[in-house]
């Protein structure tokens, strides 16, 4: 009885914590889920997007009064990628959005200034 009950509690603990979880990636993942059509969300400010940005990814101000509003217009259930200058805005969205609900949620700690600085293809 015991047994099956620390079975019961390891098997559904574990996936509870997976789905709480923010698996935080690198430029290399980022690539991966993007082509796998995963959403990518820049969070930072319009000066700072302006100045170059990820192709295809969508702008969200973290620092715009509806910036849950707006984040959750793109749909709780879909998976995204969040990503600001270099990982501190970021790491603080992502962690909102899995208290609010977010299903699948990414943390690009790099951000812009990793993608930049690796060459990887930026649009003005």
């Amino acid at each position: 009885m015991i047994r099956t009950l620390y079975f019961l509690f390891v098997l559904f603990g574990c996936s509870v914590n997976e789905q709480n979880t923010i698996e935080v990636v690198q430029s290399e993942r980022v690539v991966e889920l993007q082509k796998e059509g995963v959403i990518i969300v820049d969070i930072r400010t319009p000066e700072e997007y302006s100045k170059g940005h990820i192709p295809g990814v969508k702008h969200i101000n973290f620092f715009e009064s509806d910036f849950l509003e707006q984040m959750k217009g793109l749909g709780l259930d879909n998976p995204m990628i969040i990503h600001c200058a270099s990982g501190g805005r970021s790491g603080k969205a992502s962690k909102l959005l899995k208290e609010q609900g977010f299903k699948k949620v990414y943390d690009y700690s790099g951000g812009f200034s990793d993608w930049n600085s690796k060459g990887l293809k930026v649009e003005r």
